[in-house]
């Protein structure tokens, strides 16, 4: 039979593209996918041998039988059983700085990567150390998130004023969707419309359900970033955790402690994304509902703002709201649920907020301020009583760290020394009694010096 001399060239050329073709999927599929967005940024240039922490080992080692690389370890860290450092195995975490320092390949084959290098997602959220997280921060309250850690201004009268329903992020996500579904009730309501310029009615805390409408808010504040618009949580976490900075030489417990704040941002995040999109206010189903919240607000905020929320919910009874102050900037329009509660009597000109909330270093004038906390029988507005925690409100008083912008660098006077100064006065008896309590308290807990 006759061949066609063009019929064997388009079979050759054929051929070789099959060739071409199987060579380059087997290079494809042999090289490592690109990172995922979701992964940590990560410096395509820098090796870890060139820029190490200067307190961490100075390189990785290779182990020959995992044929992986296995990071420089800190010294161990102790941790009770049960915590998230411990549940978590955060000792076993590369150095934190340089872990970010990693370039592409070394940070795939890292043996102990945090990371599952398929997904970008964090392997340590599993179920031991899932449990751990949440048992942790569900006692949290949001606006003490990470104030333990560094000298930053946060409201810490939600540590020592003793509250009914008091909020933590277990309260928050207990139940979103039901919390969104009774604002939404509340705010269909006429009677439940107090604006900016209305009297609190405490009687309407239940009807008008106070409690959700806080809930909610800060649900947005973490997961729908009303005031951020950054992605879960972003500009919330950025003001309470603290960062140590690779030329400060950050010691084990601190390199520890931001692995471990990565962790707790990771817990709040799926979180966030385990939530209905549609309770999102931002959403265009909620255009009346944004309406009818900016209705209650001052006019020239044009911009709905969460402060609103929180403000309402605190004038509707709530008494977590009527914790709430502004703490950080009271340049923009801040949760200020404070001049609305339970506790609003309390503050006058000569008793601001942050002379009680913010944890400044004791001098004779912050603690005479304050001695009245030290009374068994405390009245709110409205004759509503409430109690003091004496210890927690002590060691806010008497322990450092101190935040002080003015005076970083002098040494606080001791709870002693300001009693001393104190007694130096002539006072009334009942103020005698309150100090005498206040430094019993002090010595029990060891703090007094």
């Amino acid at each position: 039979m006759k061949t066609n001399p063009r019929s064997i060239l388009w079979i050759c050329i054929g051929a070789l593209g099959l060739i071409v073709v199987s060579v380059g999927v087997f290079f494809w599929s042999g090289n490592p996918r690109s990172i995922p967005d979701k992964f940590p940024t990560l410096s395509s240039n820098t090796t870890p041998e060139a820029s190490p922490s200067p307190t961490y080992p100075t390189s990785a080692v290779i182990d020959p039988l995992a044929e992986a690389i296995v990071s420089p370890q800190l010294p161990p860290v102790t941790y009770p059983s049960g915590s998230v450092g411990q549940a978590c195995g955060v000792n076993e975490f590369p150095p934190y700085h340089w872990y970010f320092n990693l370039d592409t390949d070394t940070w795939r084959s890292l043996k102990n990567n945090p990371f599952y290098p398929i997904d970008g997602s964090q392997k340590v959220l599993e179920v031991g150390c899932n449990a751990a997280l949440t048992s942790h921060l569900y006692s949290i309250n949001p606006y003490l998130w990470g104030a333990q850690d560094e000298k930053r201004v946060a409201n810490r009268a939600f540590s020592f004023i003793v509250i009914d329903n008091p909020l933590t992020f277990e309260r928050i996500f207990t139940d979103p969707a039901g919390d969104f579904a009774r604002v939404q009730d509340a705010l269909a309501r006429p009677e439940c419309h107090l604006s900016h310029h209305a009297e609190s009615n405490w009687k309407l805390k239940e009807t008008c359900h106070a409690a959700a409408i806080l809930n909610y808010a800060l649900i947005t504040r973490f997961c729908f970033n009303d005031e951020y618009q950054n992605g879960y949580a972003n500009g919330v976490q950025s003001r309470t955790h603290p960062y140590y900075s690779e030329e400060n030489n950050p010691t084990p417990e601190q390199d520890r402690r931001m692995w471990i704040q990565l962790l707790e941002e990771a817990w709040v995040e799926e979180k966030c994304r385990s939530l209905d999109p549609n309770l999102n206010f931002h959403s265009e189903l909620h255009a009346e509902l944004r309406q009818q919240i900016q209705a209650l607000q001052p006019k020239q905020y044009p911009r709905v703002n969460l402060a609103t929320l929180i403000e309402l919910a605190a004038r509707l009874g709530d008494a977590a709201a009527a914790l709430t102050a502004p703490t950080w900037d009271t340049k923009v329009y801040s949760d200020e649920g404070y001049k609305y509660g339970f506790l609003a009597g309390w503050f006058t000109n000569k008793f601001e907020p942050t002379d009680l909330f913010v944890k400044y270093p004791p001098t004779v004038d912050r603690l005479r301020g304050v001695l009245s906390l030290f009374s068994e029988n405390l009245i709110g507005k409205g004759a509503k009583s409430f109690d003091i925690d004496h210890k927690a409100l002590v060691q806010h008083l008497c322990t450092p760290p101190y935040y002080d912008q003015d005076n970083e660098q002098q040494e606080p006077s001791s709870c002693r020394t300001v009693v001393t100064e104190l007694r130096q006065e002539d006072l009334h008896p009942t103020t005698l009694d309150l100090l005498a309590t206040f430094e019993d308290v002090a010595m029990r807990l060891d703090v007094y010096e």
